[in-house]
């Protein structure tokens, strides 16, 4: 099957895929985990026998107060995370420690939700400021490719693509509540260097054929160059995605949100490297023609 004959098709698939995202993001909204509402962290030490993590948990969940992590350390030590403790609820989890055995608390930090939305703030910052870099990048390298599209057009159709590649995860994420933290941001600015090194071999095999080229419509030498780079791409990132699939199964709780964001980001990014961005730069180049005409 054609892809470039077939874009159409292609960008409704797309369309659906930032449709459902969207309406997931409107109707359930997005949980921000502690990283970003506030978050308390607290050390200490059994004196004699160290309750079983279970038990622990039960008496938190009793006490109705949320853990974000609780851990083992050394041979009677525990170190727990939750969400922002006021003094309140900070005793109230002192409270739940000291029933199980003889317990010292050694360190506690609680930060609160102004330090949540400065860490929010940053990592909007982080993804638009990359985005930017990214269309200037594409635009430089691309600069002697000013026909039939110019270099800047690249850098756009490429950010656009990319964010198709931002929305689905984050409306997956926001379907099935799980949490949006340092780690699930981690995890989208991995999508978009690995999304972005893909649409850069498809545009710099374009950009290759089309300085060889001596006839034939932009249109003709798209498809080929998707033909040539596809099998690499697609090898690429499925090769990626069985190991993130074996952390995914075998990582533990902690990593499952992390891969499966890199899961799902690397794959719906090759899809749009492949059918969404060169597609694009078809279509701009015949808009372009009928303006002409």
């Amino acid at each position: 099957m054609k892809i470039i004959a077939n874009r159409k098709i292609f960008y409704s698939v797309s369309i659906i895929l930032v449709g459902v995202s969207l309406f997931a993001l409107v109707t359930r909204g997005l949980n921000f985990g502690p990283d970003f509402t506030g978050d308390a962290v607290l050390d200490g030490i059994y004196t004699n026998s160290r309750p079983a993590l279970d038990d622990i948990r039960i008496g938190f969940d009793e006490a109705k107060i949320e853990l974000v992590a609780l851990e083992e350390r050394g041979d009677n030590g525990i170190f727990l995370r939750t969400r922002f403790l006021d003094e309140v609820n900070h005793q109230e989890v002192l409270r739940v420690l000291k029933s199980k055995g003889e317990f010292t608390e050694q360190s506690f930090v609680s930060h609160g939700p102004t330090v949540g939305k400065q860490l929010r703030r940053n990592a909007i910052t982080a993804i638009l400021v990359t985005l930017f870099a990214i269309i200037c990048f594409i635009a430089y390298a691309f600069r002697q490719v000013s026909r039939p599209v110019s270099s800047w057009i690249y850098g756009l159709v490429a950010v656009i693509a990319l964010g198709h590649d931002l929305a689905v995860p984050t409306g997956l994420f926001a379907w099935f509540g799980y949490q949006i933290d340092s780690l699930y941001i981690s995890a989208l600015l991995t999508v978009l260097g690995f999304s972005v090194h893909d649409t850069i071999v498809v545009f710099d095999r374009l950009r290759e054929n089309l300085r060889k080229s001596t006839g034939g419509s932009f249109a003709d030498i798209a498809e080929r160059s998707l033909r040539e780079t596809i099998v690499r791409s697609i090898n690429t990132s499925m090769t990626t995605i069985l190991a993130l699939g074996a952390v995914y199964f075998f990582g533990g709780e902690t990593t499952q949100p992390f891969a499966l964001a890199l899961i799902v980001g690397i794959a719906v990014g090759t899809y749009s490297s492949i059918f969404i961005a060169t597609p694009l730069l078809v279509t701009i180049e015949g808009w372009k023609n009928k303006k002409r005409s």
